[in-house]
Parts: C-alpha cells; structure tokens; sequence
C-alpha cells in the first residue's frame, strides 16, 4: 500500500499532495466520445384486478399528474442543491436543472448534490468533482479511502489509511493527515477525533477547543452537541458547557429552541437549558417555520412553541419539517403534503417523498420519481 512506502517521518502534507491531485483532468476516463448511455425500457405496471380498482387507479394518476411540475420519467430523484438535482436513468446518473432540462448527461455511477459549486461523482472506481458545467476539476486517487461529498468552508474531510485531514476545492492540503476522524467545517470549526477524544479545529488546523469530548458534532447557531459521560450537552465556540451535559439524545438548536430526550421522553428547551416544553412526547424534532413535528400515542402531529398540538397527531412515522409552506407526512404506506393548517393539499398518493427545496419536492409515484411544485 502506498502510506507503507513512505516512513512515519514523511511530511504529512506533502504526502497528501502526491496522493490527491490537484489539477483538472477527466474523472471518468472510460466514457469515450459518442459512447452510448443506457436505454430504459418502460416498466409494466400492475394491472387492475376490477373496473373499480381500474378507475380508482385512473382518477388516482390524473389527481396527481396536476401536481407534478417535473413528470416522473426517471428511476431515482434526489431534491435540488444549487440549481440541480442528481437523476438515475436506468443504472446511470446525471443532474437535470429546474425546468427538468438535462444540463449534465447521465454517465455516472453515483453522484452527490452540488455544495459550494462542487459535486462529487463515481464511475466505476474512478472518483472526482466537476462543477455545474460538469466539466471534471479534480481528480481523487485510488489511496483515499473517504472524501466529504460536500465542501463546507472551502473544505472537505478526507481520509487516507484511518489518517484524517483537510484539502480545499483545488485538491490542496490545507490540514494534515493526522487525526483519528473529522467532521465538517460549521461556523470556522470542525470536529475531530485525537488520542480517542474529540475537539476541534479552525479552518488553518489549529486545535481551538481541546480533545475532551467522548463525541462530537457541528457548531449550529453558536452551539454545539458534544458527549461526556454517556450524556449530551451545548458548549460554545470557546468550549465552555453552556447547558450542561444530561440528555440522553439531542438535536441542533432551530428557531431558539432545541428538541432533547431526558428520562426517556422528548421536550424543547432554550438557549439557557430551560424546558419551555416539558419533555413528554415519545420523539419530537426540530421546529421549522413555527411548527414542529411530535409524536405521542404512536403518531406524529405538529405542536407550535407553546407544546400544543394545533396539528393534532394522525400521522405514521417519517414525516417531514415545515419548508415553503408544507410538510411530507405518510398516512399507512402513501406519502402526502399538509400546509400549516393541517389541510391536505396533496393527498397521500406517493411511495416516497421529501421536504419541498427551491419550489420543487422529489416523489416516487409507482416505480419512477418526478417532482411535484407547490399547490396553485
């Protein structure tokens, strides 16, 4: 293996330099020009077993066909980032623009969604970013084992042999291979692992909050969850607790509040530690656009920052936060959209769906996904 070449001495910097190129060359050498992509053939649907079930079916795709501002054409849709989405079509992916035009064709294996102008892409074991042209800039070598699909501060965590570290968008080490794990950059810091501990770094390296913490996420609003003890609690950008470690889990601070578990249930508090909603749901998440989804007697509904339900619970598991306006929610095996009244302006009709980014949500009706845009 290549770190096996190279003694321990070896300047960690310049060895990443040599295992991460930094110039703009093609990431999938094996597409030739004029090489043709993957022909996908129309699925059989399920044939109605009634003239009822037939008409159910019928009146079922015209309801939903007027919500659908992108048809569902392809075999997997993810939701937008930055003006594209990454589509499948047959065993290949590629990114289509809002107006479902394809703006880079599908020739990949797997794709990720654009961040700070750069996407990661896969063919076969070849690994690269292109930008939103989708003209190749960098170029991942086989020796690295992990890449963050997503640049966060011009940086992304990178992993070589369990040696972790940090390059920026050209390919160029800006923090030695040397930490245990790493996390993505969020408000100038980044959480790393050293010694079997986790603390955190600033974008030129420096350990800024020393290695404390048993685990570690990312600074959200000025605030960070950390682990001690088996339990979760908030320190600040100067690694100071801020509200003390207790809570069995926790989520990032949204709107002011955020949702924690403690004895076994789940409540909000503020930026100070103090339950404003008593802990008393069996899951809640995070507040979005006033509302939050909370789930009590098997179900979710959405309560407002008082802890009343003005959504009451009537929901299955996986229902989404408020965003534009609307939240998925399921309803036994169909997903649907409610607005903030609870009306359902998109009747529970698809296998799949997610939160509605930039207008448009990614569905799956049958066996192919489009996009629905908001209700008229």
């Amino acid at each position: 293996m290549l770190m096996n070449v190279f003694p321990k001495s070896f300047p960690t910097q310049m060895l990443l330099a040599l295992i991460l190129g930094g110039s703009a060359v093609t990431v999938a050498t094996a597409v030739t020009a004029g090489a043709s992509l993957a022909q996908v053939s129309p699925s059989p649907g399920v044939l109605p077993t009634s003239p009822q079930e037939a008409q159910e079916q019928a009146l079922e795709t015209l309801d939903s066909a007027r919500y659908f501002a992108i048809q569902p054409t392809f075999d997997h849709a993810s939701p937008f980032s930055e003006g594209l989405a990454p589509v499948r079509v047959g065993n290949r992916w590629g990114y289509i623009n809002a107006g479902g035009e394809t703006v880079i064709e599908p020739l990949f294996d797997s794709t990720w969604g654009f961040s700070e102008g750069l996407a990661l892409v896969q063919m076969g074991d070849k690994r690269g970013f292109i930008n939103t042209s989708g003209k190749p800039v960098l170029r991942i070598k086989s020796a690295v084992g992990f890449i963050s699909p997503t640049f966060s501060e011009g940086r992304a965590v990178i992993e070589v042999k369990n040696r972790w570290g940090y390059v920026n968008a050209k390919g160029k080490p800006v923090i030695p291979l040397k930490f245990q794990k790493g996390r993505d950059f969020s408000e100038g810091l980044a959480a790393v692992k050293s010694q079997g501990k986790w603390g955190y770094v600033d974008t030129n390296g420096k350990m800024v909050i020393e290695p404390t913490f048993e685990r570690a996420w990312e600074f959200v609003d000025g605030l960070a969850v950390v682990q001690v003890n088996g339990v979760l609690g908030f320190i600040d950008p100067q690694g100071s607790f801020v509200i003390s470690p207790k809570f069995e889990d926790a989520e990032d601070f949204a709107e002011e509040l955020a949702a924690v578990q403690f004895e076994g249930k789940w409540g909000y508090i503020d930026r100070s530690g103090t339950f404003v909603i008593q802990p008393q749901y069996s899951r809640a998440k995070n507040f979005s656009e006033g509302l939050a989804a909370a789930h009590l007697n098997g179900q979710y509904g959405y309560i407002d920052k008082s802890g009343a339900f003005v959504i009451e619970p009537q929901f299955d598991d996986f229902v989404g936060s408020f965003s534009e306006g609307l939240a998925m929610i399921r309803v036994g095996r169909q997903a649907g959209y409610i607005d903030r009244t609870g009306d359902r302006v998109i009747a529970p009709q698809f296998s799949l769906a997610t939160n509605f980014r930039n207008g448009l949500a990614p569905v799956k009706q049958g066996r192919k996904w489009g996009y629905v845009g908001q209700p008229q």
